[in-house]
């Protein structure tokens, strides 16, 4: 919160997330958005049936690097489910801001090749939604 993010803000407002149009949740993701936009969730609607309260303008994503050996950061990078969820929390002008990793270089094998193979089936899903 306010201690954590003050260096961030500084020569900003008095308090960012003061804002009334701010809606700032640290909570898992992953069940909130499964759960409110998840097509299994028991109160699942279609993206054209979400109240318009309850969509986004911005859903910034920055957690895990896609790279990372864990089984958490696979899933979020690669749950078909919850990569749909993310796309119907949108309102229709709505934008995703995901941090996905290191930028490549000339050097770097492919996505699918390398390190970053989840940052790629990420991509996909998101380029089919």
């Amino acid at each position: 919160g306010r201690t954590a993010l003050i260096a961030h803000h500084d020569g900003c407002a008095d308090w960012c997330f003061d804002d009334e149009r701010a809606d700032l949740r640290v909570e898992d993701a992953l069940a909130y958005f499964n759960d409110n936009f998840g097509s299994s969730s028991s109160i699942s609607k279609s993206s054209a049936e979400h109240d318009v309260q309850e969509q986004f303008d911005v859903l910034i994503m920055d957690c895990l690097d896609p790279n990372d050996d864990h089984p958490f950061a696979k899933v979020l990078y690669t749950d078909d489910g919850y990569v749909t969820s993310l796309h119907d929390a949108l309102t229709d002008d709505g934008i995703l801001v995901v941090q996905i990793g290191e930028a490549v270089n000339n050097r770097s094998p492919s996505d699918e090749n390398g390190s970053f193979e989840n940052r790629s089936t990420m991509l996909k899903m998101l380029d089919a939604i």
